[in-house]
């Protein structure tokens, strides 16, 4: 005696139908598969915005200095020190340490006229020391690049000199810093 195992009985169109009818119903419905996806965006949604974890910047020798002349501050190194015991008072809010910044509205250095006639090129960094009111105390170029010219050197300093900053913060005080400024010329020929 033989047994016959289903895939090689001969199916009859009603049983094919059936069993066709029977795979549809197991197949989910297409809206079923958006609302899970939308649930699984809004639950990362969710997860992103009550992980508070903050990515501490990259020290200042890392980081890539801008090409347009944003200038990077080199804050003094400051060393960790202990968290002060709890008090009973409601402490004030902590101000973060931060590196001086430039306003805004500070004017980008111009390329002089003479040694854009005679096509200098090159780069200016200008070391400034920005005082804990946020002007400029002192301006100097500390390396160039490219073709040495007086006109760049300055153009570079005449400008920074009137720059304002918001001051670099320590424990919550404005401080002294120094300001290292990135200037490229270029004539673009």
């Amino acid at each position: 005696m033989s047994a016959t195992h289903a895939p090689e009985m001969p199916a009859s169109p009603r049983h094919q139908a059936d069993a066709d009818l029977a795979h549809e119903r197991r197949r989910p419905s297409p809206l079923l598969w958006m609302a899970l996806i939308v649930a699984m965006f809004a639950a990362a949604l969710v997860w992103l915005r009550t992980s508070n974890t903050e990515v501490a910047p990259a020290p200042i020798g890392e980081r890539m200095l801008p090409a347009t002349g944003t200038p990077v501050a080199n804050a003094p190194a400051t060393t960790p020190r202990a968290a002060p015991a709890p008090t009973q008072q409601r402490a004030a809010p902590a101000v973060r340490n931060r590196e001086a910044r430039p306003l805004t509205s500070n004017a980008k250095p111009s390329y002089p006229p003479s040694a854009l006639r005679n096509g200098v090129q090159g780069s200016v960094v200008a070391s400034l020391k920005v005082a804990p009111s946020g002007s400029v105390t002192e301006a100097s170029i500390v390396s160039r690049t490219g073709q040495r010219d007086r006109a760049l050197d300055r153009a570079v300093l005449t400008t920074v000199r009137d720059w304002k900053f918001e001051p670099a913060m320590q424990n919550g005080r404005a401080i002294a810093s120094v300001v290292n400024v990135p200037v490229d010329f270029r004539t673009g020929r």
